[in-house]
């Protein structure tokens, strides 16, 4: 059988603005309904701007229709990168927040807002050395862990713990160029099975440019790493089980240097990574968000295909079930 998705709709749910960006997304833990999905982005004049925010909307599954839309800002904070994550019992979000002070210099720190609503969210918790991002986090029990990165140190390091308190060095240099020969790991998602072993998705912005595969067992201070060969940036992954997962990120055909936004199939077990679509996308595009549902996988991310602008769209595809058959 082939194993392949289909698009079933599309929607823009920004509303206009310079450049909205850099999305996730989360089926609302709040509604026991079921009918809706939260989604978050950043909000700028550009790309690298300091004038960053966060938006938070709630979006109705079927429709794509935006029920409500939160604005979080800093005073004088550039907001970047909002992941979400759930601990059973708080929706928490976590940005990577640059402060410009007033000798010129800038400082960095992640910080986190929880909610017990998804309609209100309380005060930032800040955390971490300036300099150090920990893009994405997950939840295993009753802590989270996340890989951190550093640019000029090239490296890769783990942290656990709560991020709306204080997340802790787990294990430092899982990856870095001296030990693994490849250079700028950075942006990562990692994943957990019913066991307790972890899986992550690392993209890489040096040499070869080539995403990582990377699996560890409890206590995760020993990693095993597979190339896998192509550039994955931004990288949103989700299991289906059995070893397979949804990858989706940001493409560059390095060729025609086209960008685009791509979702495909992987194999951790042999290793197999198959493309299975391309969404609308183009130009600064990427930073996806994923929730599967049944046969049904909806997709956030923000592409400039249309006007040359960042806009955020919703996507919805269909056939997920025919992937693990």
């Amino acid at each position: 059988m082939q194993k392949n998705i289909k698009l079933f709709d599309l929607k823009r749910i920004s509303k206009p603005a310079a450049h909205s960006a850099f999305t996730d997304l989360i089926e609302n833990p709040f509604d026991e309904s079921r009918q809706t999905l939260l989604c978050c982005y950043r909000q700028a004049t550009n790309h690298v701007s300091a004038d960053g925010l966060l938006m938070v909307l709630t979006v109705h599954k079927k429709t794509f229709r935006v029920l409500a839309r939160i604005r979080i800002q800093e005073h004088n904070a550039d907001l970047r990168d909002p992941k979400f994550s759930f601990d059973g019992k708080r929706l928490i979000l976590s940005t990577y927040a640059k402060t410009y002070l007033d000798n010129g210099k800038m400082v960095s720190k992640m910080r986190t807002y929880f909610s017990t609503t998804g309609l209100s969210w309380s005060g930032s918790n800040s955390y971490g050395k300036s300099g150090w991002w920990l893009w994405n986090h997950n939840w295993l029990g009753s802590e989270a862990y996340g890989f951190a990165y550093n640019r000029p140190s090239n490296k890769l390091s783990l942290y656990k713990g709560d991020p709306t308190r204080i997340m802790q060095l787990h294990k430092d240099d899982v990856f870095n160029q001296n030990k693994q020969g490849k250079g700028y790991p950075n942006e990562s998602t990692i994943l957990f099975d019913s066991e307790g072993n972890a899986s992550v998705f690392l993209r890489r912005d040096a040499d070869s440019f080539s995403a990582q595969f990377g699996t560890s067992r409890p206590p995760y201070t020993k990693w095993t790493w597979h190339d896998l060969g192509l550039y994955i940036g931004g990288p949103a992954a989700v299991s289906l089980g059995a070893k397979i997962f949804i990858v989706a990120g940001r493409h560059v055909d390095w060729v025609t240097r086209k960008f685009s936004t791509k979702i495909w199939l992987f194999n951790s077990q042999s290793k197999e990574l198959k493309e299975l679509h391309t969404l609308p996308s183009g130009g600064d595009t990427s930073y996806p968000g994923l929730v599967v549902e049944n046969d049904s996988l909806y997709v956030s991310y923000y592409s400039c295909h249309i006007d040359n602008e960042a806009r955020v769209y919703m996507a919805h595809l269909t056939g997920v079930d025919a992937l693990t058959n």
